[in-house]
């Protein structure tokens, strides 16, 4: 077989997998991402015309993609997905590089199957940040990897991978336990061949380094407006319960980790380095899971991902027990079939919010009132709306009326929640919703019913009596029926 097949093959699945995403959709969080690409382009300044809770590099990331789907023409979700095939061939290709010592026919198996993992496995969820930090971690586990082994590498490669690695991680601070226990392994495992000036370290500190003063310079309002509001009022915003963190892919990537776990030895011994630092990769990803303590699907993305990926490489690098690899395909596949079942169960947006938004054309206004991120962004940036809140959603009321029944009466958050009413108020006045749009509890329903919370300002009662009811199911929709003027200043730049 040629040296270049197993390249070839790997990156036709890429080719393959990405065009079949082109027709999709992008969940919620990705929704809202490109919409700021969008608004930062339009003018709008991050974190104070915009309300994001995340630091900017995500954000960043996705102007490119929001200009090159305007040059061309296209989709800008279209625009994210080919983004996200590039990146994950170019991955492929540093891999491919980085692991010759593999004979081809297993390479060829492996690079196949790490491209169904970084493309396909991720697909209700392309373009989040874990897909792009599994997308990073697997070439920087196979530098490491070489690094191990005493392998020669290529400066140039090392240095880029190292900067692909430092943006992946960068996305969550979290991230960085990653690159550290790598470090770690390589030490405990190649200490005397170890060098701590390396172009990968390199790339990394440099890249952290112009990242956090790109924060402070560009962005002081992260650190003094979000910063804080996350320390007061995000703590509450996470799992019901423990049971909760153990969904399906959850469960499947601490099962998938454990199999690998079970031929310690065989790792412990480096005759499979790769899958050796995978396998770390992986249970420090499954740990920065359950220390996030969300529970949201896609949190698990690299855990199982990394999981996955340290099987195939085990099976790649060296001799197993004929059991193991009896049951392995089965292991490699269920992943896969997780997501192909969350596929096939994912019908979009509800018929509630469906009919609430009906009828409304591409540049009509829409306000939301809702604590869940994903009602508003499951169907504004797929409608083309233009929407009239500086926040993605009302998640901090979790806090604040959490605060409010305890009798706490924490005069932070009591503020935090008259300015958030006046800042809906000042928003939809400058921009007029076409409708509003808000999430209620059904009759008997003992949840938060956040209307009630902002008609205690008279000024946003005021502003609701330009609307009258529209429909009342899950999602209540009140339709504009007397215009109202919207002031000529003081309002937010480019939204």
């Amino acid at each position: 077989m040629s040296s270049l097949m197993p390249l070839a093959i790997a990156l036709g699945v890429t080719l393959v997998v990405t065009l079949a995403r082109l027709s999709g959709t992008v969940d919620s969080d990705v929704a809202w991402q490109l919409w700021i690409a969008g608004r930062i382009h339009a003018g709008a300044n991050l974190y104070t015309d915009v309300i994001e809770t995340n630091p900017p590099l995500w954000f960043w990331m996705a102007i490119p993609v929001e200009r090159a789907a305007a040059i061309f023409h296209m989709g800008i979700e279209s625009a994210l997905v080919i983004a996200i095939g590039i990146s994950v061939a170019l991955a492929l290709a540093a891999t491919d590089r980085l692991t010759r010592f593999f004979e081809p026919v297993q390479r060829s198996l492996f690079l196949a199957y790490a491209a169904l993992m970084l493309a396909v496995m991720p697909w209700m969820h392309v373009g989040q940040r874990e897909q792009i930090v599994l997308i990073a971690t697997l070439p920087y586990a196979a530098l490491i990897t070489a690094r191990h082994r005493g392998d020669t590498v290529s400066p140039h490669l090392a240095f880029l991978v190292g900067t692909g690695a430092a943006l992946g991680f960068a996305l969550k601070h979290y991230f960085l336990a990653i690159p550290a226990s790598l470090e770690l392994w390589l030490i405990a495992s190649a200490w005397r061949q170890w060098r701590p000036i390396r172009p990968e370290t390199c790339a990394l500190v440099c890249a952290g380094i112009v990242y956090a003063a790109a924060i402070v310079l560009l962005e002081p309002d992260f650190i003094t407006r979000i910063v804080p509001l996350l320390r007061l009022a995000y703590g509450v915003f996470g799992a019901p319960s423990v049971r909760f963190l153990f969904g399906p892919f959850a469960v499947v990537g601490l099962a998938t980790l454990a199999v690998v776990a079970t031929q310690w030895r065989t790792l412990a011994s480096g005759r499979a380095p790769l899958a050796a630092a995978l396998a770390v990769a992986g249970a420090v990803f499954a740990t920065v899971y359950f220390v996030q303590f969300k529970g949201w699907l896609y949190h698990s993305i690299p855990m199982i991902g990394c999981g996955s990926l340290a099987l195939a490489a085990l099976l790649a690098e060296a001799r197993t027990t004929r059991l193991l690899r009896i049951l392995a395909p089965a292991a490699l596949a269920v992943p896969l079939a997780l997501s192909v079942q969350e596929i096939a169960n994912s019908d979009g947006p509800s018929a509630d919010l469906a009919n609430a938004v009906a009828g409304l054309q591409p540049g009509d206004s829409v306000g939301f009132l809702t604590t869940e991120t994903a009602v508003p962004w499951s169907v504004t940036l797929q409608g083309g709306f233009r929407y009239a809140s500086r926040y993605n959603g009302f998640w901090m009321m979790r806090a604040i009326i959490r605060d409010e029944l305890s009798g706490t009466g924490d005069p932070r958050l009591e503020a935090l929640g008259r300015q958030i009413v006046a800042e809906t108020v000042a928003d939809f006045t400058c921009i007029p919703p076409a409708r509003i749009i808000v999430t209620r509890p059904r009759p008997g329903e003992a949840t938060f019913d956040i209307l009630p919370f902002f008609l205690r300002d008279a000024r946003f009662g005021a502003l609701l009596s330009h609307y009258r009811i529209r429909s009342r199911t899950s999602v209540e929709t009140y339709e504009l029926v007397t215009p109202f003027s919207a002031p000529t200043a003081g309002c937010r730049h480019g939204v």
